[in-house]
C-alpha cells in the first residue's frame, strides 16, 4: 500500500505532496493539471532501480512505437521538468511503511556518432550513413527501497533503442497500468487465457453486461492462419470480439488488470473512456468489489463529475456511517507550482452541491 508520495519535479508536476492515501484514490482536476503525470511518477516506484521500468514509463504515451513514434530518447527527456534548465526528477513515497525513492539526474550533450564503432554498446543503433551528430544524456537512477540503497548508471543518445535492455527481477511492488486506449490494443485475450483464473475474473465481469456471456476463447481464423478472439455466447454462439462494442473491450482490460495486480497497485487513466453513463453502477462497483477481493491498492483519474458520483455511490454513504475506502484528490497548478487537496470519499459525497464541478478546476 502506497501511504503517501511527494513528486519533486516530473513532467509538468512542480513540488507536490498527497498524503492520507486510501484503498480507493480518485484523482480529479482540470485538464494538463497532471492528473496522468502522477501516475506514471507512481509507476517509476514500482521499480525504481531499473532501466527498463524508466523506458516504460516514458513510452507509455506513445501509441506508436514503431520508427514513425517519437525516439526514446525524446520520451525520456520529455520526463524532465519543462520550465528547468537542470534535468532532475524526485519521487519519494512511504510504501508498506517505508521510504521509496527514485531520482533521476545527469547531464545532456552532443556527441559524434560513427556506426561502425558502436557494435559494443549496450544500446543498439540505427543504421546511419557515414558519421553523424547527436543528443546523448549521461547520468544515473539513483533509488532507496527496502533498506538499501544505490544507483544505476543511465546513459542514452538519440539513436538509442529500448530493445535489448534487460528487465530485472526485482520490484518494490506489483503494479499494473491501464492508459486511455489500452482497450484498443489486440493482445488482450491472449493475456487473459493463459491463465484460468484471471480468466473467471473477466467473464464475471463480461456478465454485467450480458449475462449470457459465458467463455473467452481464441481460434484459428477460418481464412488464414491469424488467432481471432471470440466470446462464447449462449444463444449466439461465439462471436467475435470485434462484433462487441469498445465498453466490452474496456471491462476486459480492467478485470484482467486488476487480477495482474493482486496484493499491490492498480493505476488506472480516466476510467470514464470507452464506458456507457449507464453501465457506471454495475462496472465502478465491480472496480470497487474486485480489488477489495485481490488487496488491491487503485488510483483513478477522471474529469468527469458523472465519474466521481458513481464510483462514490459504490460506499452506500447512505446507509453505513463509518467505513470509507474512497479518497478525492484535487490536483490544481498555479505559478509554476502543483497542488493537492485530500477530502475523503464521505466529504465529498455530503456536500455534493458545493464540490460541484471542482473536478475540472
Amino acid at each position: 500500500m502506497i501511504q503517501s508520495f511527494h513528486i519533486d519535479g516530473f513532467r509538468g508536476i512542480h513540488n507536490l505532496t498527497v498524503d492520507n492515501l486510501n484503498s480507493v484514490n480518485l484523482i480529479v482536476g482540470d485538464n494538463n493539471c497532471g492528473k496522468t503525470s502522477v501516475l506514471e511518477a507512481l509507476q517509476l516506484l514500482s521499480a525504481p532501480s531499473q532501466i527498463s521500468n524508466l523506458f516504460r514509463v516514458a513510452r507509455s504515451r506513445d501509441f506508436i512505437l514503431t520508427s514513425g513514434g517519437v525516439s526514446l530518447y525524446e520520451n525520456v527527456m520529455c520526463l524532465f521538468p519543462h520550465t528547468e534548465s537542470r534535468y532532475e526528477i524526485g519521487i519519494h513515497a512511504i510504501i508498506n511503511d517505508r521510504q521509496v525513492d527514485c531520482c533521476i539526474h545527469g547531464e545532456e550533450s552532443r556527441i559524434m556518432i560513427v556506426p561502425e564503432e558502436t557494435s559494443g554498446e549496450i544500446f543498439q543503433h540505427s543504421v546511419m550513413l557515414g558519421e553523424t551528430e547527436a543528443d546523448q544524456f549521461i547520468g544515473s537512477i539513483d533509488y532507496v527501497y527496502a533498506n538499501r540503497r544505490g544507483s544505476t548508471p543511465l546513459h542514452l543518445n538519440t539513436f538509442s533503442k529500448a530493445s535489448g535492455v534487460t528487465i530485472g527481477k526485482s520490484s518494490v511492488i506489483r503494479m499494473a497500468y491501464i492508459s486511455p486506449s489500452e482497450h484498443l490494443r489486440s493482445n488482450i485475450v491472449s493475456q487473459i487465457v493463459r491463465n484460468d483464473e484471471y480468466k473467471e475474473i473477466c467473464i464475471a465481469a463480461l456478465q454485467l453486461f450480458d449475462p449470457d456471456i459465458i467463455d473467452i476463447l481464441q481460434m484459428k481464423s477460418t481464412v488464414g492462419i491469424r488467432v481471432v478472439d471470440y466470446l462464447k455466447h449462449r444463444t449466439l454462439g461465439s462471436m467475435p470480439l470485434s462484433t462487441f462494442g469498445d465498453g466490452v473491450k474496456k471491462v476486459l482490460v480492467l478485470a484482467n488488470a486488476i487480477a495482474r495486480s493482486a496484493n499491490g497497485v492498480l493505476l488506472i487513466d480516466e476510467v470514464e473512456t470507452a464506458i456507457h453513463k449507464k453501465y457506471y453502477d454495475d462496472i465502478f462497483r465491480f472496480i470497487v468489489k474486485a480489488c477489495r477481493t485481490f488487496h488491491v491498492q487503485v488510483f483513478i483519474t477522471t474529469h468527469s463529475i458523472e465519474a466521481v458520483d458513481g464510483l462514490l455511490a459504490t460506499q452506500d454513504y447512505h446507509q453505513q456511517t463509518m467505513s470509507d475506502d474512497i479518497s478525492v484528490i484535487t490536483i490544481k497548478k498555479e505559478n509554476r507550482k502543483s497542488y493537492s487537496r485530500i477530502l475523503s470519499g464521505r466529504e465529498v459525497a455530503e456536500n455534493r452541491e458545493s464540490f460541484g464541478f471542482e473536478v475540472r478546476l
